[in-house]
């Protein structure tokens, strides 16, 4: 009896032993998770298990090995009635509002999103990190539910590994660094691991972005630039990145022309990209943007002269719309920006034009008078196309420059504030803002001074967000239909 007692204490006492042997390796590995994550406001104590929290077999939490597949069908992405709409084999119907942001880096030569290179200084990861916050994470915690992904041509021709050092692989473990695409794969999976959608966007033709605004230049022709879209929608439209809803087809083409019918009518441009899109993945949606142009307009009994913002001229998409071979895939995602990136003249009440294009002696205007110059050359622009409720009206980038804004009544600032309240106000589709990397650069900041201001939403280490900046996003929470992505389950053909 006594030795039995014996055994089975030792045998409790052992088993007490290796219990309290892994909590303490469970606490330990909590305290790394908890220690740097991206602190955006939110009231969330340390040590305790959030809902979004992963434990990989190896005991490491959030970052895991590989990003496991969701179970979910690539829906039938379409645009109609003015919303994006996600549907189902089942034709279940769910509308979804777009409050999205850039992400830039993989059109570079680093071929990454900027940010994840997570150093004991900073950056970070895609989904979780030993030492902190994920950015998807972060982005759903916030309402954020789509990612505009800037990618360049050659590098998806190219398709070569990623240099090790731009991206720390042991906090971001499920990352495939073997070759450009299969990074856009790892980071498509992850976002869709907290239903975050992306945008793919064809950004630029060639590392350095000097051979031209088309979707051809120099050094690159149309059939290599359909070729790169064949690469994207072959690696990627599957239900495993189920989260894609499509293709922004040619990052702001300023060089080309609308409805001409000339070698750089961009309508024509955008029929042929779509159409080679759709061709092997006709549940994508192409996203198209306007080109650059002079007009005139009226605003306050005063007439001004304005060209658009590069992305937004659509002023001829209603009497020349793109036509493509599968319906209900249209979505307009003109951009607008604010005086840091140029200072137009309609969005003051004064001051003269002087070397660089600043605006000397600038007058800045009272609140409502701002509001009915920013809502007036939006709806000259593309607005109007927002009317009718057709195909749906996105934002492919807006805002920029926020807290740093140097102008004593905040022209910058609010000209983002006022677009995001237009949105909301006339129903956009949504909007993704520019942008989540504290290297986003400016022009002009105030009105009257040139230079390189740089500010994002997250702050210059990656790990702290931009506060004000994100508390001024917050007004996209008001977007109708805003929700995260809906995933539907894959059902099996006997079931």
């Amino acid at each position: 009896m006594i030795v039995g007692g014996a055994l089975v204490a030792i045998v409790v006492y052992s088993l007490q032993t290796h219990d309290a042997s892994i909590k303490r390796r469970r606490d330990v590995q909590r305290a790394i998770a908890d220690r740097v994550r991206i602190a955006d406001g939110l009231d969330i104590p340390t040590g305790i298990e959030r809902p979004n929290d992963d434990e990989s077999d190896d005991g490491v939490i959030n970052n895991p090995k590989v990003y496991k597949s969701m179970g979910c069908e690539l829906p039938n992405y379409v645009s109609k009635k003015g919303k994006i709409w996600a549907v189902s084999k089942n034709g279940t119907e769910v509308p979804v509002g777009i409050k999205g942001v850039n992400w830039f880096g993989m059109e570079t030569g680093m071929q990454a999103p900027f940010g994840l290179w997570d150093n004991e200084h900073n950056g970070t990861t895609v989904v979780s990190k030993p030492d902190g916050y994920a950015i998807a994470d972060f982005l759903a915690a916030n309402n954020f539910n789509s990612v505009r992904l800037p990618l360049c041509v050659q590098n998806i021709l190219d398709n070569k590994p990623l240099q090790a050092a731009i991206i720390n692989k042991q906090t971001n473990r499920a990352l495939d660094l073997s070759s450009y695409v299969s990074l856009i794969q790892s980071i498509v999976k992850g976002l869709g691991f907290r239903h975050v959608s992306v945008m793919l966007s064809m950004h630029t033709l060639d590392l350095m972005n000097t051979a031209g605004a088309l979707w051809y230049g120099v050094g690159i022709t149309e059939e290599q630039f359909l070729t790169s879209i064949d690469v994207l929608t072959t690696a990627l439209c599957t239900n495993e990145y189920w989260n894609v809803l499509g293709i922004d087809l040619k990052n702001e083409p300023w060089q080309g022309t609308w409805g001409t019918g000339l070698a750089n009518d961009f309508r024509v441009g955008a029929e042929t990209i779509a159409a080679r899109m759709l061709e092997k993945c006709p549940k994508w949606l192409a996203f198209v943007e306007g080109v650059n142009d002079q007009h005139d307009i009226v605003l306050d009994g005063q007439e001004y002269g304005y060209y658009d913002w590069f992305g937004g001229g659509l002023h001829k998409a209603k009497l020349y719309p793109p036509r493509f071979p599968v319906p209900d895939k249209l979505v307009y995602a003109p951009h607008y920006y604010t005086p840091a990136v140029f200072p137009q003249m309609y969005l003051f009440g004064g001051g003269v034009v002087g070397k660089g294009n600043v605006i000397v002696d600038y007058v800045e205007l009272t609140n409502a008078k701002l509001y009915n110059r920013v809502k007036a050359t939006m709806y000259d622009m593309f607005g109007y196309l927002n009317e009718d409720k057709g195909p749906a009206v996105v934002l492919g980038e807006f805002a920029g420059l926020y807290t740093k804004d140097a102008h004593p009544m905040k022209t910058t600032q609010r000209c983002t504030d006022l677009t995001i309240q237009i949105m909301v106000e006339q129903g956009y589709a949504g909007g993704y803002m520019w942008s989540l990397n504290p290297e986003s650069a400016y022009q002009y900041n105030p009105a009257d001074k040139a230079g390189h201001f740089v500010e994002g939403l997250m702050q210059d280490d990656w790990r702290k967000a931009n506060l004000p900046f994100l508390k001024a996003m917050k007004g996209l929470d008001a977007l109708p239909d805003l929700k995260p992505m809906p995933c539907f389950p894959i059902v099996k053909a006997n079931e």
